[in-house]
């Protein structure tokens, strides 16, 4: 897997190279913040055709999103399957400078920190009904718990998936 840190790809973009940026964030994530001239193709909706179509005749595609997980995932998922080369870009939209970022008025909560607060909510769901309304709800928690799991050993997120095709998370006008 090729890699450039954040600040290598910012030179380039401030030298006006002609590059082709693929964004991997869900649609609210990219209109809050991104960097201009790149193309948002969000985690599971990114395919070789979009990609090719987006890069053109450029040798190289640049993968970005919040950190660089998501970039590696669709990297793993294009490799081989593209004649240009898949960079992923380290550090992610977190790492690039302030001053080539075009924000807009909204903001998103980043992808990561919804399955964070969701998973804890279910939890704490879980464990509240188990006491007060009836035990067999402990095992919400239990499900929740395992499904963490599965999360790390297979570096999947089901949740994630579902929750980045929720309503808030795409772009409204």
């Amino acid at each position: 897997m090729i890699r450039i840190s954040a600040q290598e790809l910012a030179k380039k973009v401030a030298a006006n190279e002609p590059l082709c940026i693929v964004d991997v964030r869900t649609p609210a994530e990219y209109a809050a913040v991104n960097l201009p001239n790149s193309v948002n193709f969000p985690l599971g909706s990114v395919t070789p055709h979009a990609v090719v179509a987006a890069a053109g005749e450029r040798a190289q595609v640049y993968l970005m999103c919040r950190t660089q997980r998501r970039a590696e995932m669709v990297h793993q998922e294009l490799a081989g399957k593209l004649a240009c080369e898949l960079v992923v870009v380290d550090g992610g939209i977190e790492k690039m400078p302030e001053q080539l970022l075009v924000r807009g008025k909204r903001t998103a909560i980043p992808l990561d920190r919804q399955v964070r607060i969701a998973a804890g909510l279910l939890v704490f769901i879980g464990v509240l009904g188990g006491f007060f309304v009836n035990p067999g709800l402990f095992w919400l928690s239990g499900f929740v718990g395992a499904g963490l799991v599965f999360s790390g050993v297979t570096d999947t997120c089901p949740m994630a998936m579902a929750i980045a095709r929720m309503p808030w998370n795409q772009v409204r006008p």
